[in-house]
């Protein structure tokens, strides 16, 4: 990459915030449109939630088998190359979405399609990493990671406003759009010059799993974005979980997303500054993991929850979110540059497996108090103490050299 041009730089940065964008619009328009996609092809009411929780877990599943394959193939073949196969899966999916007509050919699309978005985010940070210096890397993240916030709120914008088939094209056009411009753009020189020395090993499975040190920091690492996806599943089932609370008032699922997006928003801005103040990666963290818990209690309480208490705290579980950006770019620090995407793209994409085990955890513990609430507030506990491990586990990373090798 052709780091001393400014212009070609800063077109690298726009091309890899935009790829994003549609990623995490591609990422957010089934939980908009599930309802009428679903009802579309032949799903009964009564089947919505069930039928909607299981095409959350194909996609998630889809992530997590994608992590692996896109990951190896980052450190492998390179950072650019991988995110292009992934877009163009995914963008595939999308279109073909249109056209099915029953439950199992929608479940295979949005597996297919949960495969190829596994490839975005983590290449795309860790190329970010790479070619920003140690002081700008953290507001490069925090940036990146606003595009796709962004790319949330107008998938809860198009979604709202157009039929389930013209969303789809949507997602699956601009993202065969965005491939055609990522063909003019090569990776960093600290992967091109590591490309030299053939005797290292990139994206090496057995340096991942069979090395103690590499194993105890993915898992912990991992950990860290399970509450990540705790709250999204909130989100996603935020009209669900209010009925199932016997809270007086019905959430609209587009309002919903939209107050959560614009938390988003503003968190994702937010932390990396926050990062930058502290000199501290884990700080910042520990705060927003902090501040989804104490906000996340307050369901419990369904004689405390209104309307506007509901969407408060939707907005504040957005903002917390905010400090996935700045964490990847943590995990990205942790790891060596011929291990870095494929570390950085298991820890972000087997953590979205944890959406199942929300699926599965929330209604289990539900159903032990009769009602969703406490469930949820629990469920946020748990996921709290499983987030902190890394916080208290990996060193820090603010300022790093990364320009290193995994051995």
């Amino acid at each position: 990459m052709q780091d001393n041009n400014p212009s070609y730089f800063n077109k690298t940065f726009l091309i890899l915030s935009l790829g994003y964008l549609i990623d995490y619009f591609d990422l957010a328009l089934f939980a908009v449109i599930r309802h009428s996609a679903l009802s579309a092809i032949g799903v009964i009411e009564a089947d919505i939630l069930t039928t909607s929780l299981l095409m959350f877990n194909l996609q998630a599943l889809g992530c997590v088998i994608g992590g692996f394959i896109f990951g190896i193939w980052g450190d492998k073949y390179g950072r650019i190359s991988a995110v292009r196969a992934g877009i163009l899966l995914y963008s595939i999916a999308n279109l073909a979405n249109i056209f099915v007509t029953n439950v199992p050919a929608f479940g295979l699309m949005r597996f297919l399609a949960g495969v190829g978005l596994a490839a975005e985010l983590a290449a795309s940070i860790t190329l970010l990493s790479e070619i920003y210096s140690k002081e700008k890397r953290g507001i490069a993240s925090g940036i990146l990671y606003s595009f796709g916030i962004v790319g949330g709120i107008l998938a809860t914008f198009v979604g709202s406003h157009l039929q389930w088939q013209q969303v789809f094209l949507i997602g699956g056009i601009s993202g065969l759009v965005l491939l055609c411009l990522r063909f003019a753009f090569l990776d960093s020189k600290i992967f091109i010059n590591l490309t030299k020395n053939k005797e290292i090993p990139r994206g090496s499975i057995k340096l991942m799993f069979l090395k103690k040190e590499s194993i105890k920091k993915l898992v912990c690492l991992t950990l860290g974005v399970f509450p990540f996806w705790f709250v999204a599943f909130t989100v996603n089932f935020s009209p669900e979980i209010a009925k199932h609370s016997f809270y007086t008032f019905t959430p609209n699922q587009s309002i919903s997303l939209a107050i959560f997006f614009i938390g988003s928003l503003i968190g994702a801005l937010f932390f990396p500054i926050l990062s930058k103040f502290l000199k501290s990666r884990k700080k910042s963290i520990l705060i927003a993991l902090f501040l989804m818990l104490s906000s996340f209690s307050t369901f419990a309480l369904p004689n405390f929850m209104q309307l506007e208490i509901f969407y408060g705290i939707l907005f504040i579980g957005g903002f917390t979110n905010g400090y996935l950006g700045i964490y990847l770019l943590f995990c990205a620090e942790v790891f060596g540059t011929n291990q870095r995407v494929t570390a950085t793209s298991l820890i972000s994409n087997i953590s979205r497996g944890s959406l199942i085990l929300s699926n599965l955890l929330v209604p289990l513990v539900a159903s032990f108090f009769y009602e969703m609430g406490t469930g949820v507030a629990l469920c946020a506990a748990f996921f709290f103490i499983l987030g902190i491990v890394p916080i208290f586990v990996i060193k820090d990373t603010f300022n790093k050299n990364i320009n290193f090798i995994e051995k």
